[in-house]
C-alpha cells in the first residue's frame, strides 16, 4: 500500500459547510490518474456528503461541536473517517426504506452503502466514528 494523499477537514455542523467537502476531496483525488479520479470523485463526494448530513440531521450534536473528516488515499482505495461527538447510534439497526413506499427521508445510509465498498461504525469514548472505504482497484492509478 502506497499512501498517495492524507488530509483532514473540520466542518461546522451546517448544511452550508458541506460545500467544503467537494474541493477537499478533489485535492486528494487529483493525485490519481484522470480516469480513476473521474470515476471515484462523484462516489466519494456523495457518500461523504450523506454521512456528514446524517451527523448534522440526526446526531444531536452538543453546542459548539464540529464534524471531523479525515482521509487516506492509497493506490487502490480511499478511506474516509467521519467523527463527531453526537448521540451514539447502531448502524446495524438502520434499515433501508421499504420498496414501493413513498417517503421523503431515510435514504442516507442506503445511499452510502450503495457507493462504498465497506461501511463501519464504532464508538470511541464520547465520539462516533463512521468509516467509509471505497476500493477502486489497480496500483497503476497513482500519479
Amino acid at each position: 500500500m502506497t499512501v498517495v494523499a492524507e488530509s483532514s477537514l473540520q466542518l461546522q455542523p451546517t448544511a452550508l459547510a458541506m460545500r467544503e467537502i467537494g474541493g477537499w476531496l478533489r485535492s486528494a483525488i487529483d493525485h490519481l490518474d484522470d480516469t480513476t479520479a473521474a470515476a471515484l470523485f462523484p462516489r466519494a463526494e456523495l457518500a461523504v456528503h450523506e454521512a456528514c448530513m446524517n451527523v448534522i440531521e440526526h446526531g444531536q450534536l452538543p453546542a459548539g461541536a464540529v464534524v471531523d473528516v479525515n482521509l487516506v488515499l492509497d493506490s487502490t482505495e480511499l478511506t474516509v473517517w467521519v467523527r463527531d461527538s453526537g448521540t451514539e447510534f447502531d448502524l446495524a439497526a438502520v434499515t433501508s426504506p421499504a420498496p414501493n413506499t413513498l417517503q421523503e427521508r431515510g435514504y442516507g445510509i442506503k445511499i452510502i452503502r450503495s457507493l462504498v465498498s465497506e461501511l463501519s461504525y464504532r464508538r470511541i469514548g464520547e465520539q462516533n466514528e463512521l468509516t467509509l472505504r471505497i476500493d477502486f482497484g489497480g496500483t497503476q492509478n497513482a500519479q
